[in-house]
């Protein structure tokens, strides 16, 4: 089956995983879903039923999963990050680069979720959409490739220097985005 590129993606980190280990699991992962939209790409001959499967995770994925990581990026690392450094320093230049990536990210991701939906009910149009994927899957594999260095090189060992209830309170706000909402059954009498 061609969606098992190298066995499953990788799991989540466990519930009480570091800032850096869930970080770190988020990458894995966004290195796994870029390569199986690779082979999406080259999957032509495949069976619907694969085109189809591989089609619907990467929309769960990047639909779901990687706006979780943006955010936090965007909201938990950025203001801490910049709090903690000065300005012109290049740990605050790389978090801003951090952010602004996220947008170009986000122009290509919106293009695979709509050729992924297109794919998905009609697994026939792969054929004539294998160029465009390809081409919006290198994009987005040159882009990650470059903003995953660069977060791994400089943003990631930056953590280090956060104190430990610090990187709690950092943990907690990534582990907390990723609860599924309160939902009850209240009884109106």
């Amino acid at each position: 089956m061609f969606t098992n590129i190298s066995g499953h993606p990788p799991q989540d980190a466990p519930a009480h995983s570091t800032a850096l280990e869930m970080l770190q699991g988020c990458h894995a992962r966004i290195r796994h879903f870029v390569q199986l939209s690779h082979t999406l790409a080259e999957a032509v001959d495949a069976l619907p039923k694969d085109i189809v499967e591989a089609a619907a995770s990467l929309t769960r994925y990047f639909s779901e999963a990687l706006p979780l990581h943006e955010a936090d990026e965007n909201q938990t690392l950025f203001p801490r990050l910049c709090d903690a450094s000065p300005l012109g320093s290049p740990l605050r230049e790389a978090a801003q680069a951090m952010v602004e990536q996220h947008r170009a990210i986000d122009e290509l991701v919106a293009e695979l979720l709509s050729l992924c939906g297109t794919i998905h009910g009609q697994p026939e149009l792969l054929p004539s959409l294998a160029q465009r994927l390809r081409q919006v899957t290198s994009a987005l594999d040159q882009i990650f490739a470059a903003h995953l260095h660069m977060e791994e090189t400089v943003i990631f060992p930056a953590l280090q220097q956060f104190t430990p209830s610090q990187l709690e309170e950092i943990s907690q706000e990534m582990q907390q985005r990723r609860q599924p909402p309160r939902q009850g059954i209240h009884l109106v009498r």
